[in-house]
């Protein structure tokens, strides 16, 4: 670490994933929270076609990272949030926030971590894999649901983006399509009717009741009326969603979300902070969609707004990211 009494920060935000522009939102809003007094700020920008940047200067990788103390990864989907750019953080021996390259990569991949969930007792909606170029994939739809609604989306993206739910055998081909622009296999899954929730979990916080880990309130996401679903759109644009924290919901419920919430993040491996989606139906049953190792950390983001909810403001959540990656790394 440097010798100087603040720590140095490396922004990594950017790269060449198709959520590029949430993730310079979420880089900016890191940098501006920050804590001046105790943090020197460099942002490091990675281009659309994997170019490094500093001060919008094309820069090495090993240039850009030689006298940052830890890299703060303000980036999501494919490159930064599926192992990939941990590999090369962990190459150049640089401490990084969230989770390592193992529970990046299985997080990522939708049909790996479904699995895992379901043979560790989850819920999870039936499903079916495809892969691009494979025929005959109308019996696979149909042997995740003979009559629909489906939901076709990539496997390994994040964000929702390139998400369908089709309701009639005549859209297949479109979704399918869709989807495969995003990855070359593609997930198609039952669609369960239900309300929309998720859950953050933060690790090691010692002020909150000094567990490993600790449940952030859960909120219940309610499109508005012209979105389908909590897609690409829904999620980043204002008033696109009413999203209610802590979700109005029985305490019983709530603690039973928050306690899958924490199984997935420590089944997973995951470190620092995570978040997971859900479904629940009209009977209570639990489907858990997905894990999340590099929630949004935008203006309008969950996993801040739910820790906002717990009265841990943006600063001091930073913060505690940080001490939990250098924690992980000096440990």
């Amino acid at each position: 670490m440097t010798h100087n009494s603040k720590l140095k920060i490396g922004v990594l935000m950017g790269g060449p994933s198709s959520e590029h522009e949430v993730s310079l939102e979420t880089g900016r809003k890191v940098m501006k929270h920050l804590d001046s007094n105790k943090y020197e700020v460099k942002p490091i920008k990675i281009s659309r076609d994997g170019e490094w940047h500093i001060n919008g200067a094309k820069a090495k990788i090993e240039t850009a990272l030689h006298d940052i103390d830890l890299a703060f990864i303000a980036m999501h989907g494919e490159y930064g949030e599926d192992g990939q750019i941990q590999v090369i953080l962990e190459q150049y021996n640089k401490p990084y926030t969230g989770s390592g390259v193992f529970a990046s990569q299985i997080a990522m991949d939708k049909s790996q971590s479904k699995k895992l969930f379901e043979s560790h007792g989850f819920l999870i909606p039936k499903s079916a894999l495809l892969k691009y170029g494979e025929r005959g994939f109308l019996q696979k739809f149909e042997s995740v649901s003979k009559d629909g609604p489906w939901v076709v989306k990539p496997c390994s993206r994040g964000s929702s983006v390139g998400t369908s739910i089709i309701k009639n055998k005549k859209d297949i081909f479109d979704a399918v399509h869709k989807a495969f622009e995003y990855d070359n296999q593609v997930l198609i899954e039952e669609h369960i009717k239900g309300r929309e929730f998720t859950c953050g979990v933060l690790e090691n916080y010692p002020s909150r009741e000094n567990r490993k880990y600790f449940a952030l309130p859960v909120t219940e996401i309610i499109p508005r009326k012209s979105y389908q679903f909590f897609d690409y759109e829904a999620k980043y644009k204002e008033g696109a969603t009413k999203e209610v924290t802590p979700a109005e919901i029985s305490r019983d419920l709530t603690q039973k979300i928050q306690g899958i919430a924490v199984a997935a993040h420590a089944l997973l491996g995951c470190s620092g902070y995570s978040r997971s989606d859900f479904i629940i139906t009209p009977k209570n049953e639990i489907y858990i969609l997905e894990l999340n190792t590099l929630p949004g950390m935008t203006q309008t983001s969950l996993l801040p707004q739910a820790a906002k909810a717990a009265k841990i403001e943006f600063p001091e959540l930073l913060d505690k990211i940080i001490y939990n990656a250098l924690k992980k790394y000096y440990a």
